[in-house]
């Protein structure tokens, strides 16, 4: 019987860290829509070399595998699964349940990103973690395919509802962090809600700067 895509990665997961972007990641985030394959970042370690190591051992483990060069549409031989790691980013795995397409560089993220999108990526399932909604967006942005922009709004909605929430009570060190990363007119105006004037006031700043390149809403959530 072949292997779930769950079993895949949680044998993965014993050598390297791994986390689930795409399709998979939006469903994970609440976003009630069909799949086709799954996606994962493996941990890009410190070479292409040392990640296509671990990955064949991992292979090893499931002979009924088989490794696809997605840019050449042919399966792939263990041998050259180092140069496709290095000019493709991704390499797919079939032969489980469900096609699993593995990055060593994902679109939008570059392998020195991995440690801080594990950090920010929550508990899938065992050792195996999802990707942050923020960094899911990166990783769709400027594909041109429909469903990724679906997608990009169902997620920058989730963003918007649950910074907004912790922007009412964030204390100010809270807020610069959580602008840092991202700052709409509705999440700022959310944060016009906490009764700290420090916090107020960087809500503020950044709509007054939205204001200045004409957005009508930041406009209105000033008052103006």
């Amino acid at each position: 019987m072949a292997a779930t895509l769950q079993q895949f990665l949680a044998r993965v997961a014993t050598r390297q860290r791994v986390v689930v972007i795409g399709g998979l990641a939006v469903i994970a985030h609440g976003y009630s829509r069909p799949t086709k394959d799954g996606d994962a970042w493996l941990d890009p370690l410190d070479s292409a070399a040392e990640w296509t190591a671990r990955l064949r051992e991992t292979l090893a483990d499931f002979p009924e595998s088989e490794l696809w060069s997605l840019a050449e549409r042919r399966i792939a031989q263990r041998d050259d699964l180092e140069e496709i790691a290095t000019i493709d980013g991704v390499v797919r795995v079939t032969g489980l349940v469900t096609d699993l397409d593995l990055f060593y560089r994902p679109n939008g993220l570059e392998r020195a990103d991995f440690d801080a999108v594990w950090e920010r990526a929550s508990v899938w399932a065992e050792e195996v973690r999802v990707v942050d909604p923020l960094d899911l967006i990166v990783t769709k942005d400027g594909t041109g395919r429909d469903q990724d922009q679906l997608d990009i709004s169902f997620l920058e909605a989730k963003l918007r509802n649950d910074l907004g929430s912790r922007l009412k009570t964030a204390t100010p060190a809270e807020a610069e962090a959580i602008f840092a990363r991202y700052a709409d007119h509705v999440v700022a105006a959310k944060a016009l809600e906490n009764l700290d004037p420090a916090v107020q006031a960087l809500a503020r700043k950044i709509l007054e700067e939205f204001a200045a390149q004409g957005d009508p809403f930041a406009r209105d959530a000033l008052g103006l």
